[in-house]
């Protein structure tokens, strides 16, 4: 303090003083954000020798209510500019169904509202053995995805009592050897929060910050790596069921094999590799209709699932099976001869040879006409292929089912 805010005893001084009181209060509440503590702990010392003992307590009453607003004021500015962050992050995941991109939004997020000097996620599913930890960063290094045993450290006993755990000093960390918490081998974290995954009384895992400096965090961090860890494990769960439903809708309901979305993607990325070859089968029931008007059409679906069994049967390691519509179905083997693509369409006659359908006592021979064109010696892309293959099969029909054309033959 200057030297003029040492009152002399006399009315004028004192008045003056109490002006340059109110003037400095009257800023505080006008900016009380930028109110100084230990400007407030001055200014109480000095008013403490000029006040009667009843004036002082009452002034020291005004100082302290002034420094509980400017905590109060302080740490509402500070949520305030998070929770923008954390609604701009609402958007960022609402657009995103990429788990590992989730991840590492978070990780910057989280970095942006707090000293993050080392931070993992963790997955846990209930009944696993093992904690999955995708991103695990350290100094700015991701060392994940790695596992880690259930059942010991923070991470698990997060998990098992599904309460955050704030270690604010190396000193208040648990001493038992199984309570080792994370940090790099050369230098552990001081502080650090561990905070449960939740989806409402789903327990989902485990998200944590930590800071090689001691008492990083405050308990406003606490709640904030609470509503991001909800907000990541919302988005990872939408990112999972989109993931679900994307390759369902590659997947053919009745049979289980791949459809005809997924035979147009594989083939094109199959064909956009100008070294590649392939060879195409395609095959067609050669007695659904009369199977579904003499024994109905359970039995008829029947059939349609022992003829994609019999094509996962025989299918190759680089193969891929497809139901195309209906009872026709196609099968894509990558770098097979024609000799090996005849190969297969025997072995899936044979297979469906010793497997007829038997429904009420009645036996059901399963029978298929083929066609086969290979890429690119017979055509040279993907819609052209298929026309080629279609095109055998419909020769196959015409010489009386149940054979076998090769286009270039045919």
């Amino acid at each position: 303090m200057a030297g003029g805010l040492y009152m002399q005893d006399d009315f004028a001084g004192k008045e003056a003083y109490g002006r340059q009181l109110l003037e400095r209060y009257g800023q505080w509440l006008s900016r009380i954000e930028l109110v100084n503590h230990e400007e407030l702990e001055a200014v109480s010392r000095e008013v403490n020798d000029l006040l009667t003992e009843q004036d002082g307590e009452l002034h020291q009453e005004l100082l302290k209510q002034i420094g509980q607003l400017h905590n109060k004021v302080t740490e509402m500015l500070w949520m305030s500019e998070h929770m923008k962050i954390l609604h701009d992050l609402s958007h960022i995941f609402a657009k995103t169904y990429e788990e590992n991109q989730i991840l590492l939004k978070a990780f910057e997020l989280v970095s942006r509202v707090m000293r993050a000097d080392a931070f993992f996620i963790a997955f846990f599913d209930e009944g696993d053995c093992e904690i999955r930890v995708p991103i695990s960063i350290d100094s700015g290094i991701n060392y994940g995805p790695l596992t880690i045993p259930y059942g010991q450290g923070l991470i698990s006993k997060v998990i098992d009592t599904r309460q955050t755990i704030h270690i604010r000093t190396m000193k208040d960390e648990p001493s038992e050897p199984e309570m080792i918490r994370w940090g790099s081998p050369e230098i552990d974290t001081n502080t650090c929060i561990f905070v449960p995954l939740m989806l409402g009384n789903q327990m989902k895992g485990v998200i944590s910050a930590q800071s090689y400096r001691e008492f990083a965090y405050k308990k406003e961090h606490e709640e904030l790596l609470k509503i991001i860890g909800f907000q990541v494990a919302s988005a990872i769960e939408t990112a999972r069921l989109y993931e679900r439903m994307y390759q369902m809708s590659f997947q053919d309901e009745l049979t289980g094999i791949a459809n005809y979305r997924a035979f147009h993607r594989d083939l094109e990325n199959l064909l956009s590799d100008e070294e590649s070859s392939v060879a195409l089968i395609m095959l067609d029931s050669d007695s659904l209709k009369v199977v579904n008007d003499h024994h109905g059409h359970h039995v008829g679906d029947a059939m349609i699932r022992r003829i994609a069994e019999a094509m996962k049967a025989v299918a190759g390691k680089e193969d891929t099976a497809y139901r195309y519509a209906g009872d026709e179905f196609m099968l894509l083997s990558p770098d097979a001869t024609m000799e090996e693509a005849e190969e297969k369409v025997r072995a899936i006659r044979e297979y469906l040879r010793v497997r007829p359908l038997v429904h009420e006592n009645c036996c059901i021979p399963v029978a298929v006409s083929v066609g086969i064109a290979r890429y690119p010696e017979d055509e040279k892309t993907a819609d052209g292929l298929k026309r080629a293959a279609d095109e055998a099969l419909y020769r196959s029909k015409r010489r009386g089912k149940n054979c076998t054309t090769v286009y270039a033959i045919g």
